[in-house]
């Protein structure tokens, strides 16, 4: 992990330059879009996951979010708000197959380009921070990020990298790949997420939790108090 991102911790579950202002919901927005934005079905899901894990999960009413770019959801313990939440959904990237229909028979599609899985990652922590500092602008509430991959390149592993900078220290791989994500814009950003939740769909279409990530050390066992954790399990990232 990178000397200034030391608080990232993962342990995982039992069950198995883009702005905020553009709507993704249709799909790609031409050659900037990183392909993340809002899905109703999956925030509905989501609502579903925090409900089972004992906490109400409220929508934003009309006039909150006409007044401004509000989180998703606002999580109650009896009746007292504990905690915000976005989700942000990533989609398959449809890059290469538009090319491959755009070509004639024969003809060779696609070609190089960067990689845009870690531009994804750093534009979604990016966007919900700004979304979550509206509605929680002094922290004095939990701030939750969850994300829904349903793109088969994307991995946990990619989220890991963009937050600390190191290849894969998951598996004791710390050689310093990704520091332009994780000590650029969100350097600061993504310690205003206490919570990091990766989830992936299943076989039946239900989402499952693939992996918990702390991104505040000073909110881990708060955190932890309240989904019924040992925070003696957490895996420290060195």
């Amino acid at each position: 992990m990178n000397r200034s991102a030391k608080n990232i911790r993962q342990f995982d579950d039992v069950d198995e330059e883009m702005k905020p202002e553009y709507d993704f919901t249709g799909g790609e927005r031409g050659r900037h879009a990183h392909l993340f934005g809002e899905s109703e079905k999956d925030e509905s899901s989501v609502a579903a996951f925090w409900q089972d894990r004992g906490f109400e999960a409220r929508r934003f009413d009309k006039n909150e979010m006409r007044a401004s770019k509000t989180p998703d959801l606002k999580l109650y313990r009896l009746d007292r708000l504990v905690a915000f939440c976005e989700v942000k959904t990533f989609q398959h990237d449809a890059w290469l197959d538009r090319a491959l229909e755009k070509a004639a028979p024969g003809e060779l599609a696609g070609g190089l380009r960067a990689d845009p899985i870690y531009n994804r990652v750093s534009n979604a922590v990016h966007t919900a921070v700004r979304q979550l500092e509206t509605a929680n602008p002094q922290h004095k509430h939990l701030n939750f990020l969850v994300l829904v991959n349903r793109d088969k390149a994307a991995k946990r592993e990619d989220l890991v990298s963009v937050l600390t900078g190191y290849w894969d220290p998951m598996h004791g791989i710390f050689e310093e790949t990704h520091t332009a994500y994780s000590e650029g814009r969100i350097r600061e950003e993504k310690r205003r997420i206490d919570l990091y939740v990766w989830m992936e769909p299943s076989s039946d279409g239900s989402l499952n939790v693939r992996s918990f990530f702390f991104g505040n050390d000073g909110t881990r066992e708060q955190v932890c108090n309240l989904l019924g954790v040992d925070p003696k399990t957490a895996k420290v990232v060195p």
